[in-house]
């Protein structure tokens, strides 16, 4: 059996194509966020945009999962918005998460793996913890006074809402 150069570099060729698809290295991945809790009533719910101001959504917990796009070489979650530009997942000062057009952002998220059940927990910067999903916490279109929103709470002693529940947000990923 002869064993040629080309045919060396074209199976090297495609092992590096595949480590790099099994990484995710510099690819676009179509993805749908959702949360885990030990409440039942929002466990496995996944989170959907509402809007909330000029160029901003709020995040909302639902049955379903809207479609966002994460580009991990840049690290960013975002969903195309009417074929124009782009809306970034992003939180604020206050604990708002969002999506927003601006691309000045505030919050990075990231996505790991998890021992537990091989979910890719998604953290803002290197936490994990600080994700709540609360009633009533006074945005603009009143949604939350029916709907949980989905918030981010560094300090748990911080916390002024009795409404609000420990979350962890995952991914799942979308063909």
């Amino acid at each position: 059996m002869q064993f040629s150069i080309k045919s060396a570099l074209s199976l090297l060729t495609i092992f590096s194509a595949s480590a790099l698809a099994d990484h995710g290295h510099g690819y676009l991945q179509n993805i749908s966020l959702y949360v885990e809790s030990n409440n039942t009533e929002i466990n496995g719910n996944g989170l959907v945009s509402k809007h909330s101001g000029a160029g901003v959504d709020n995040i909302y917990l639902a049955t379903e999962a809207e479609q966002l796009i994460y580009d991990n070489s840049k690290n960013l979650v975002y969903r195309d918005y009417a074929g124009q530009y782009k809306e970034y997942l992003d939180g604020d000062s206050d604990g708002f998460i969002k999506l927003t057009v601006s691309d000045d952002l505030f919050a990075t998220f990231l996505f790991g793996d998890s021992i537990d059940g091989g979910k890719e927990y998604m953290s803002w910067g290197s936490a994990q913890t600080g994700f709540y999903a609360c009633k009533n916490v006074n945005e603009a279109y009143n949604y939350s006074a029916s709907q949980y929103e989905l918030m981010y709470y560094p300090y748990e002693d911080k916390i002024d809402n009795d409404s609000c529940v420990a979350v962890k947000v995952y991914r799942e990923f979308n063909n």
